[in-house]
C-alpha cells in the first residue's frame, strides 16, 4: 500500500498447482522419483582417488618425457645463476695473482741485476768503494801466470808474511794492465787492509792499484782526475786517489782533490772522501776528518770519520794520538749529539786500548799520561 514500508517475503514452500489445489502424497512421491531419475550422477570417493592418482602419474610421465637437452639447459641456467658469482670472483683473483707474479718476476730480475752490480764493487774495510777499474776500460789482456802469481803473493801478505810484502811492493808495478780484481783478490786485499801491520796495509794498497790498472805515476793521477768527474765512477776514483797519494804520487795534490768533495750533496760521496783522506794519511788530513766527525750533518759520514781516525786508513799511532787530543775534549761536549759522543768514546777506546766510558776526567788523565 502506498505509504507503507515494503517487507521482504519468504517464498512459499508449497506453491499452488495449476489447478489451485494442494499436491497429495501420491503425487509427491512420484515427483521425487522423477527428480531423482533426472538429476546429474555424482562420482564416488573411490573414483575421485583413482582420478587423482591418474593425474599424478600423467604429470610424472610428462616430466620424464622432457628432452635431455632441455633438462641440461635448465640445469646449466640454474648452475650459472647459483655459481656464476663464485666463478667471476675466482677469475678475478687469478688475474690479480698472475699480475702480481709478473711484477715479482720483474722485481727479482731487477734485484739480480742490482746484486750483480754490487758484486762488482770494491769492498775495503767492509765498505764498498765504487765499481769498475782502469784495466776493464782499456781492455788489456790478462796474463794468467802473472795473475796466479799475484794471488799467491797476496795470500801470503794477508797472513803477514814479510817476504811476500817486500815482493809485492817491488813487483806489483809489473802487474798493472796484466792482472785484474777477482773475488779472491778482493778478499785477500780486504784482509790485508784490516791488518794492524802497516807494511801489510801498504802492500795491499799498492796491489790494489795494480789490479785496477792504475799506474803509480802522473799518468795514473791524470787518469783518476778524469774519472772523478764522472758521478758513476766518483766513489771509486776518490778512494783510488787516496791510495795513489799514499803510495807517493803527489799526496798534497791528491788530498786537495779529495777534500773538494767533503761538502758534496751526496752523502756517499762525502763518506768516500773521508775514507780516501784517511788513505792519504798525511798530518794535514787529520783536521779535515775531525771536522767531518763534528760538523757533517750525516751520521754516516760522522761514523766513517770516527772509524778512520781510530783504526782504519793509513794513520800512524802518533797521528791518531794527535787526533785524540781533540777527542778527549768532546766526550762531555753538550754541543754534540749523544751519537757523536758515543763514536768519540769508541774512537778513543780503539786508540788507547782502554775504555773509560763517558768519564771525561779519566780520558784526560789517560791522554796526559800517554802523550
Amino acid at each position: 500500500m502506498a505509504g507503507q514500508e515494503l517487507q521482504p517475503t519468504m517464498p512459499d514452500p508449497f506453491p499452488p498447482n495449476d489447478s489451485g489445489g494442494l499436491i497429495n502424497s501420491g503425487d509427491s512421491n512420484k515427483a521425487s522419483l522423477d527428480s531423482a531419475s533426472t538429476a546429474e550422477p555424482r562420482p564416488s570417493e573411490a573414483d575421485v582417488v583413482n582420478a587423482l592418482v591418474a593425474v599424478e602419474k600423467a604429470t610424472k610421465d610428462e616430466t620424464s618425457q622432457i628432452p635431455p637437452v632441455a633438462r641440461d639447459v635448465a640445469q646449466r641456467e640454474s648452475w650459472a645463476v647459483g655459481k656464476g658469482p663464485v666463478v667471476i670472483f675466482i677469475v678475478i683473483g687469478f688475474a690479480v695473482l698472475l699480475g702480481f707474479s709478473l711484477l715479482l718476476v720483474r722485481g727479482v730480475q731487477r734485484g739480480s741485476k742490482a746484486l750483480s752490480n754490487i758484486a762488482s764493487t770494491r769492498v775495503i774495510d767492509g765498505r764498498s768503494h765504487g765499481h769498475g777499474n782502469a784495466r776493464q776500460r782499456t781492455g788489456h789482456a790478462i796474463d794468467a801466470a802473472l795473475q796466479k802469481r799475484a794471488e799467491e803473493l797476496l795470500a801470503r801478505v794477508a797472513m803477514g808474511d814479510g817476504a811476500a810484502v817486500d815482493r809485492v811492493l817491488s813487483e806489483s808495478s809489473d802487474w798493472t794492465g796484466k792482472t785484474q780484481r777477482t773475488p779472491r783478490t778482493n778478499q785477500l786485499i780486504t784482509s790485508g787492509l784490516n791488518s794492524s801491520n802497516t807494511p801489510v796495509r801498504e802492500a795491499s794498497l799498492q796491489a790494489q792499484l795494480a789490479l785496477d790498472g792504475v799506474p803509480r805515476n802522473e799518468n795514473g793521477l791524470a787518469m783518476l782526475e778524469q774519472q772523478v768527474g764522472n758521478p758513476a765512477q766518483r766513489p771509486w776514483a776518490l778512494w783510488t786517489l787516496g791510495a795513489l797519494g799514499n803510495r807517493g804520487v803527489d799526496p798534497a795534490h791528491t788530498a786537495k782533490i779529495i777534500g773538494s768533495y767533503l761538502t758534496d750533496p751526496d752523502v756517499n760521496v762525502r763518506a768516500a772522501s773521508v775514507d780516501a783522506l784517511s788513505l792519504v794519511g798525511t798530518d794535514e788530513t787529520l783536521p779535515m776528518l775531525l771536522d767531518r766527525l763534528r760538523n757533517d750533518p750525516s751520521p754516516v759520514v760522522q761514523e766513517r770519520a770516527a772509524c778512520d781516525l781510530a783504526q782504519s786508513g793509513m794513520y800512524t799511532h802518533e797521528q791518531r794520538m794527535t787526533a785524540a787530543a781533540s777527542l778527549v775534549g768532546w766526550v762531555d761536549d753538550s754541543l754534540l749529539t749523544a751519537q757523536q759522543r758515543g763514536w768519540t768514546v769508541q774512537a778513543l777506546s780503539d786508540i788507547a786500548g782502554k775504555n773509560f766510558g763517558t768519564n771525561s776526567e779519566a780520558w784526560r788523565s789517560w791522554y796526559d799520561s800517554a802523550r
